[in-house]
């Protein structure tokens, strides 16, 4: 069976090399190619060919330059040369060896038949460039990397967005803190009471104490003790309106008379409840 094969591989080439010899005989030219399988790139190639004319070398390699060639031997053939050309392919194509071959005395080559050449890539068009077979990966049913990073960068983005408006929305300032009471405040549920004719004794020591108390250091009273304090404050205009007044509601029936406590408590609205006790450590001393 081996010898069979290698009967028909011989029988093969000398078909080809007939063939070629028959189509270039006008050039005297015979082409006889080393193997029937094409070089691929980076691997060399060898053509076996009679051409008449001067000897033939190899053109230089240029820059960029797409196939290599050089002269491995030649021979007399006759009023021709044989030549064994070896070839390098860089790039994939079809080439004509004649284009990359010069005579040595600088003579024309136009009278060559072309020596066609083919190179093979060492991939298939459609390769991917990968050398191993990659396993699937998990992000290709999610439509790729690429797409699975965009979904994350967009998701951030929507998780940041709501951060960024609630920086920039003003917190409301803190509610201001309750007013002070005042003096009037203090006084009032005592003149009422006083008033309605239900102050009890208590109510009414207390509330002569606390006027007692903001009128000392106005007119000059510091010194004296409570009861002379409050007689002479009975005699002032203002001081005393409304010690003389809570004597009067005391003397009179309960709910006799109407009194318009705003207007009783209007020199005491906007008096802090500091200023009827400042001098409370005086009083207490002269007591």
């Amino acid at each position: 069976m081996g010898t069979l094969l290698i009967l028909f591989s011989t029988l093969v080439a000398w078909s080809a090399d007939v063939t070629i010899a028959n189509q270039t005989a006008t050039s005297s030219l015979v082409i006889r190619h080393s193997s029937f399988a094409i070089p691929t790139v980076g691997m060399e190639g060898r053509v076996e060919v009679t051409l008449p004319g001067t000897l033939l070398e190899a053109r230089p390699v240029e820059h960029k330059t797409k196939i290599a060639l050089r002269i491995a031997e030649t021979r007399p053939r006759g009023d021709a040369i044989w030549y064994d050309l070896r070839y390098v392919g860089l790039v994939p194509g079809k080439y004509d060896l004649r284009n990359y071959l010069v005579r040595t005395d600088g003579s024309a080559t136009n009278n060559l038949t072309p020596i066609p050449v083919e190179i093979a890539g060492l991939l298939t068009e459609n390769h991917s460039g990968e050398l191993l077979e990659q396993p699937a990966s998990p992000f290709a049913r999610l439509g790729g990397y690429k797409v699975v990073m965009i979904g994350a960068a967009a998701l951030w983005a929507a998780l940041l967005v709501p951060l960024v408006l609630r920086r920039r929305t003003k917190e409301p300032p803190p509610a201001p803190p309750p007013p002070e009471p005042t003096l009037a405040d203090r006084l009032r549920p005592l003149v009422e009471q006083a008033a309605a004719g239900t102050l009890s004794h208590d109510g009414q020591a207390q509330l002569e104490r606390m006027l007692l108390n903001y009128w000392r250091e106005r007119l000059g009273l510091g010194r004296l003790g409570m009861a002379k304090a409050l007689a002479q404050l009975r005699q002032h205009a203002e001081g005393g309106a409304l010690l003389r007044d809570l004597e009067g509601w005391l003397h009179r029936p309960p709910g006799s008379v109407a009194v318009d406590v705003n207007v009783v408590l209007a020199p005491y609205r906007n008096l802090p409840v500091a200023t009827a006790t400042a001098t409370s450590r005086t009083e207490t001393h002269h007591a």
